[in-house]
């Protein structure tokens, strides 16, 4: 725990495109003096004489009493070893999604770091926008009545250029299943609860890679919730969380939801927040007229919300991680057990830690 009011010395392991944004937003944010940037790609140099801070090719040239917390964005197979490396230094540590490669490595981070109490925060950085908590709120309260269904479709094209940079995204380790859709499922738990069982298809067609480039997957909570996902990194279209929230600067913004769920007594795209009810404010069915209204929440950067939430568990100020470890190994579940459904072509049950459902 750090109590003190000046800025916390950081380390940034993995400047590829989410590591750099990380370093770009931890230099500018109040709480937070980017002290190193680990990267074995010399020309990351560039980034740090921007930043005003050092590199390192290695973790182990970076003295451990010279930074309080980390950031690990290195590839999904790094985050234990790396993650167990900054335990060690006894630096808090935000690791980004997922919180590792397997279920299996993740349990052993996440228990390393709660034996030690030690803030383990996971980037699953959506659940900052307000939009979340809106939903949330209109999924619990059951102003539109009960849940009943949620479609939502990921689907954007990856430029070449995102491949050439990194093997591994063509490997068993990445793919738009751990890589993409481990968003949605941490939204998906986040929102309905915890998933029974799901049915899944991947294909690998449209780019012959090692690792899937597309998904269909069908899955029912236990709430009784029924959702379907249509996932791709090979299409080029409208929908997606990025393009219509606008929160990534490499990927266009669209404005267009993604999501669709259903209720008993109205509707609403996600994360658009625009919503259907009856036009006369009654029960409604299939034959009367619908009206819509948009709900309006504050625009945010997420990643800088994250940051702020990290500061505030690393100095004491809060004492539960927004998206925990054990929150981090919930999406991950559903994501193996979707890779499991795809395999065997049979329903396949999710395993759970979770007890209740809405907890964004």
């Amino acid at each position: 725990m750090h109590n003190r009011t000046d800025p916390i010395r950081l380390a940034v392991i993995g400047a590829g495109l989410v590591g750099q944004r990380h370093a770009r937003n931890a230099a500018a944010h109040p709480d937070f003096e980017i002290a190193w940037i680990v990267d074995p790609d010399p020309t990351r140099q560039l980034l740090a004489d921007e930043l005003g801070c050092r590199l390192a090719k290695r973790l182990e040239d970076v003295p451990a009493k010279d930074c309080a917390a980390a950031i690990v964005a290195t590839p999904n197979a790094d985050h234990l070893p790396t993650g167990l490396k900054c335990l060690d230094r006894n630096w808090s540590t935000l690791v980004e999604k997922p919180v590792a490669d397997t279920v299996d490595n993740g349990e052993r981070l996440v228990a390393a770091f709660e034996a030690r109490r030690l803030p383990l925060l996971v980037g699953h950085h959506r659940r900052y926008h307000p939009s979340v908590d809106k939903a949330k709120e209109i999924i619990s309260s059951q102003t539109l009545g009960t849940p009943v269904s949620a479609s939502l479709i990921w689907a954007v094209r990856k430029p070449d250029s995102y491949f050439e940079a990194g093997a591994w995204r063509r490997d068993k380790d990445g793919g738009p299943l751990l890589i993409n859709f481990i968003h949605e499922a941490d939204l998906l738990v986040g929102l309905f609860g915890p998933v029974q069982e799901v049915q899944a298809m991947v294909s690998s067609h449209a780019r012959g890679s090692l690792i899937e480039d597309s998904a269909a997957i069908l899955m029912r909570f236990a709430s009784g919730v029924m959702a379907t996902v249509m996932l791709t990194d090979a299409a080029l279209t409208p929908w997606s969380f990025e393009g219509a929230s606008g929160e990534n600067p490499t990927i266009a913004e669209t404005g267009v939801s993604s999501w669709r769920i259903g209720c008993t007594a109205g509707s609403f795209e996600f994360p658009g927040l625009r919503i259907w009810t009856d036009a006369k404010d009654a029960e409604g069915d299939w034959s009367r007229p619908l009206k819509d209204h948009t709900v309006q929440v504050a625009k945010v950067d997420p990643l800088h919300e994250q940051l702020t939430h990290f500061a505030q568990l690393i100095k004491g100020h809060e004492s539960e991680p927004k998206i925990s470890g054990r929150d981090g190994l919930e999406a991950l579940r559903l994501v193996e057990a979707v890779r499991a459904a795809a395999q065997s072509g049979r329903p396949t049950p999710v395993a759970t830690t979770q007890t209740k459902a809405n907890v964004v």
